[in-house]
Formats: C-alpha cells, structure tokens, sequence
C-alpha cells in the first residue's frame, strides 16, 4: 500500500482544500450570486453532461486503465485508440443532438425557459469531459494521479469561485458566466495534454489502431463495450435523481437538493483517492493471477475508507444543524436529505473496491447486469418516493439502491473469488462512531458564533474520533498517519 498510501494522502489534501473553495460556491456563493433557479441550471446541465460522456468517450478510459500494462512498449496504439475513437464518438454525438435535441430536452425546455435557452451549453461541456477523462486515464495508467486531481478539485472550483465573483460584481452578466465556465473546462484539457507532453507520457500520431493479437483486441473491444454501459449506468444513478428532481418538480429544487448531495459527496472522497491508485494496481495483480494480493487491497481500502468516510458522516450530521444555518432559508429543509444520501455514501465506501475488482477482472460481464438491476431499482424507487416525499424520497431512493447494489456485489466476489473485507475491526469502527455521537451529543457548544460552534464541535470529534481508533490500532495505515502528524 506504498503507493496507494503515499499518493492517496496528497490527492485526499488537494481534494480537501478544493472541497473548501467547492462548500464557498455550492452553498454559500451559488445560492446568493445565482439564485435558486441559476444555481439548478447549473447542476442540471453539469449532471446531463456528465451521464453522456459515459456514452461518449466508448469506455476508452476504462480500456486505457485495464490493458495499459500490455503495451508498455507498443504505447502507439494505445494512444491512437485513446484519441481517436472519442472524436470520431464526439462527432456523431454533435449529429446526434443537432437532429433530436429539442426531442430529448422537451419536457425541461417546458418547465423552464432558461434551460431552454443554454441547453446548446450541453455539447461543449460533454467535449471537455471525454477529452479530460481519457487524459486522465493515461495519467493514472503511470501511476500519475495527483496533477489530475489538482485540476479537478481545486483549478476547477477556484476558477468558478472567481466567474462568481466576477457576475456578483457585474463585470459578466450571467450568458457570460456560462461562456466562461464552459471555457474552464476546455482549460482543463489543455492543461492535461500539455502536462502529459511534457513528462512524455503521449505522443499523437496519425493512423488508424492497429493491433496484432486478434485475441488481446476481441478481449479489449469486449471489455470496453462492457464497461462502456457499466460505467455509464453508474453514473446514471449517481445522478438520476437531480434528472428526476427536474422532471417531477423543477430547477429551484435541484438547487435545494444540491447542497445535502455536496456534503454527502465529502465521505467519498478518501475512498475516491484510494480508488484512482488502487485500480491500475488491480490490473497489473489481475495481470499475475495474484488473488492474494487483491484481496489484500479489498480488505485494506473497505476498513480505510470505512474509517475515514465515518468520520466525514458523523462530523457533518453533529454540525447539520449550524450547517444550514449559513445557506439562505428556503435551502435550510434538507437536514434528513443528508441522513439518507451520507447513509448510502458511507455503506458504499465501506464496501473498498469491491467494483473495481469486478471490473477488472474475467467476470466483468457480470457488472453490466449488476448495474442495470440497479438502474431499474433507482428508477422505480425514484418513480415512487419523488412524488410522495419530494426531495427526501429522491434521497431515500438514493439509499435503498446504493444499499442493495454493493451487497449484491460483495455476495458475488464472495461466491466467485471467496473475497470478503469485513471482519471484528468493522465491528470497533461502528462502536467508535456511536461512542463518538452520544458523547458530543451530550456536550454543550454554546457558542454565539456559528462558526465557532463547528469548529469547536469538529475538533473535538475529530480527537475523540482518531484517538479511539489510535488507541484500538484498528488500521496500521490510518494508525501510521496519525503517528506521523501527532509527531510533527
């Protein structure tokens, strides 16, 4: 875990400081500078974006990622593959939304007519990300994971916070702010090429991709189709309830909806960290047949990223309160919409990389049916809570599937590989955290400073927290980082 450990760390502080800069604009700037409507274009348009660029970029990062190792020294064709059929994908999509754009947009374009009006934002943005994540793709295949981070959690919101500071002080009214922040993204890719060039990871070259294993190339078009719609599928359900929000309600809910579904995002980002390194090494263990390895990595991310994800969940839902006391009122009704999507986040995180095992390995078919029985169960979860509870059914929803999907996935690799993470140390973490709730609750923060109180909350959760977990030597690898910080 040298590797995982080391890397991990500085992408969890990259990603903790954008996260900063990300709370500044989702919850206090966007809601103010936007307002409610604006701020749900936003998320909408971003989310739209996101599910097609699982379609579009045809898998190619997950090929990339998967069989990087085989052509360590044949890296032309990998790089003619990562290009090229995404264009060619990219152009057809122009086609594609050109002809039955105004088709699949309808009923949004019908609720709103500011969503009518910047839905051509849809086609550049999809660009961006296609183009960003192959690059991406490339850059972990080497290893190579904190640069994209950086751009992607920290440049990204850093430059946002200043398009918002800029339209609050009328210097670009809001068609400008939209010009700009789809031409962050477009940075982005430029950025990430030209730090790719530089270390000599790619080289572009014309032609066409040509493979001379016929076995090797039926394997990687079989696996990117595979992962292509598993992928996608996830992505789908992580966002379909802003899609549905949308659908069923309107745009200033997606708004409101956005502020729980930041926060919750915050308990997976170590695990997200872990992940982007732990999955090339998956790959080249999948690559030795080395089971014993892999199911190594299975149980360390599942305790690692349990510990860590727990305490984001305890720590924000102890503050939710002062939380909601800082975004403007009609934000505030949210409290349980958190409870649920923080619930679903924290099962999921605590489950390792248990998708990544099954992705990379030879019954990564298997995900694709996986994936569409949870896509049927978000949707017909979604179709019923939505319309009864509103924005806390969409959560409930949220939690329900989340929760199903990971136990089908860990029974499988149980089944299959006789993996499994979970053993007594679980059982401490789960004490830890309910120790850690009942003694804060019953403690006073009588502080007349909103801030004050989460801060002081936070701290004191965060010591008695770690120094349990410190005390219990649940993970030598979250016991080593405490040692060190405790000893500087």
């Amino acid at each position: 875990m040298g590797i995982v450990q080391k890397q991990g760390v500085q992408i969890t502080l990259i990603t903790y400081l954008g996260i900063i800069v990300g709370a500044l604009n989702t919850m206090l700037i966007f809601p103010r500078v936007l307002g409610a409507e604006k701020h749900g274009l936003v998320m909408l348009l971003l989310s739209i974006a996101t599910v097609f660029t699982q379609f579009v970029h045809l898998g190619v990062p997950n090929i990339i990622i998967r069989f990087y190792p085989y052509f360590s020294e044949k890296k032309k064709f990998i790089h003619r593959m990562a290009f090229q059929l995404p264009i060619m994908a990219l152009m057809l999509f122009a086609l594609f939304i050109l002809i039955i754009g105004d088709i699949i947009f309808h009923t949004y374009n019908l609720k709103s007519s500011l969503f009518a009006s910047h839905s051509s934002c849809v086609l550049p943005l999809v660009t961006s990300l296609v183009l960003f994540e192959v690059l991406v793709a490339i850059s972990r295949s080497e290893l190579k994971t904190v640069f994209p981070s950086f751009l992607r959690e920290f440049v990204l919101r850093v430059s946002t916070l200043v398009l918002l500071g800029l339209h609050f002080f009328k210097y670009i009214d809001f068609s400008e702010f939209m010009l700009f922040w789809l031409g962050i993204y477009a940075l982005n890719v430029a950025f990430m090429s030209i730090y790719l060039i530089i270390k000599r990871f790619i080289k572009f070259n014309i032609g066409w991709p040509l493979i001379d294993d016929r076995i090797l190339g039926k394997q990687m078009i079989s696996y990117g189709l595979v992962t292509l719609l598993t992928t996608s599928s996830i992505i789908f359900v992580n966002r379909i309830d802003l899609f549905m929000l949308g659908y069923y309600l309107n745009l200033e809910n997606v708004a409101y909806y956005s502020i729980p579904l930041f926060m919750a995002t915050l308990i997976q980002i170590p695990a997200r960290s872990i992940i982007q390194i732990g999955k090339p090494l998956l790959a080249k263990a999948w690559e030795r047949n080395d089971l014993n390895e892999i199911g190594e990595l299975y149980r360390k991310t599942a305790l690692n990223q349990m510990i860590l994800g727990s305490l984001v969940f305890i720590g924000i839902w102890l503050n939710i309160d002062d939380i909601l006391l800082l975004v403007p009122q009609k934000y505030q009704g949210v409290k349980y919409v958190y409870f649920f999507i923080g619930l679903a986040k924290l099962f999921d995180v605590s489950y390792g990389i248990n998708g990544g095992i099954l992705v990379t390995s030879k019954k990564y078919r298997y995900d694709l049916f996986i994936n569409l029985l949870l896509i049927g169960l978000t949707l017909f979860t979604n179709v019923i809570f939505i319309p009864i509870y509103g924005i806390e059914g969409a959560a409930i929803a949220t939690a329900i599937s989340i929760i199903i999907y990971n136990f089908v996935k860990w029974y499988l690799l149980k089944k299959w590989f006789r993996m499994q993470p979970f053993n007594y140390k679980f059982l401490l973490v789960i004490t830890v955290c309910l120790f850690t709730l009942f003694i804060t609750s019953q403690l006073s923060f009588d502080f007349e400073m909103i801030f004050a109180r989460i801060i002081l909350k936070s701290i004191f959760i965060l010591t008695v927290f770690s120094g349990l977990i410190l005390i219990f030597r649940i993970s030598p690898d979250i016991n080593m980082l405490l040692n060190r910080i405790i000893n500087r």
